[in-house]
């Protein structure tokens, strides 16, 4: 059963209700940073399956919910809230407003990557223009109840916001680490079969379950050791950047490979990616236009 609960220019909140009487947990979920004004979003379909409530708080594309202040998320969602285990979820900006707006219904809070493209200390000048409606974390309406933030921690703007955003307001977040995860933290525990254990584990036992994180022989584990890895040993970074793209293709990775291999004046090598690439007709292995004028401008070929 589906209800809209308050409906707006800058927001939309929906209650999908798993079966025909109130389910004992209901679980509010957020979209991140792309996601726009839909019914249901991250988080619905799985919420749904496992017998329990689904409330999901869309945002109007690039407003990072700062349309949805907190009296009116609170008005359209405490009456629901009353005599049930709540909790709020969602990753990556969908992550930060289950922190923002967990607090003021004192729910559970599982937040993966938690971030607010916009806050100020990032210094991001493509969100300088955005109004930031919402108070500080730590000034905001907090639940008694430690949130669990899972994250790379290798990651420099991840881990500021654990420590400059959400430590003032929970000195006591439990911190799940998922080493050379990335942002996208939720998506490799998914390939790897973990995170529906660890998410099963949060929301009916309010337990963080032992697992093992993805590791060498993951695409995503060996791209982000490369990105890592390219401040201090471009060739290990490069051959980590390979390795990758050979287990997975991915239009980030094969940039990234591209351009340190321009940067580091192997053009041969350069030239050699996108021969492969277009050869293989992979979408996925294309450059951004500002890589393209990049690669162009050091006199590589680009194909058609």
């Amino acid at each position: 059963m589906k209800t809209t609960l308050a409906h707006h220019a800058d927001y939309r909140i929906t209650l999908h209700q798993a079966g025909s009487a109130p389910a004992t947990r209901l679980v509010i979920t957020f979209g991140g940073q792309p996601s726009d004004l839909r019914d249901d979003g991250f988080g619905t379909d799985f919420c749904l399956k496992k017998g329990w409530d689904n409330i999901y708080v869309a945002q109007r594309h690039g407003t990072q919910y700062q349309g949805l202040p907190l009296d009116a998320f609170a008005a359209a969602v405490a009456p629901l809230c009353k005599g049930r285990d709540v909790l709020t979820y969602g990753p990556s900006l969908g992550g930060y407003a289950g922190l923002y707006y967990g607090g003021v219904i004192d729910a559970r809070i599982i937040a993966a990557a938690p971030m607010l493209p916009a806050w100020p200390p990032l210094g991001h000048k493509a969100y300088r223009d955005l109004v930031l409606t919402h108070q500080p974390l730590a000034r905001a309406p907090r639940a008694t109840r430690a949130p669990v933030v899972i994250l790379d921690p290798a990651l420099r703007n991840d881990s500021r916001i654990l420590a400059e955003m959400i430590r003032p307001a929970y000195p006591a977040v439990r911190v799940v680490e998922v080493p050379h995860a990335g942002h996208a933290v939720l998506i490799p525990l998914q390939r790897a079969r973990v995170l529906g254990p660890l998410v099963v584990g949060l929301v009916e036992r309010d337990e963080i379950i032992p697992f093992v994180p993805p590791g060498e022989g993951t695409a995503i584990y060996h791209g982000q050791r490369g990105q890592e890895l390219l401040q201090s040993d471009r060739t290990a970074a490069i051959e980590q950047l390979r390795i990758s793209l050979a287990i997975e293709s991915s239009k980030r990775f094969f940039g990234i490979l591209v351009n340190t291999l321009i940067r580091s004046g192997r053009l041969k090598e350069a030239q050699a990616e996108i021969d492969r690439a277009a050869a293989a007709g992979d979408k996925r292995l294309t450059l951004t236009p500002r890589l393209a004028a990049d690669a162009a401008s050091a006199g590589l070929r680009l194909p058609a």
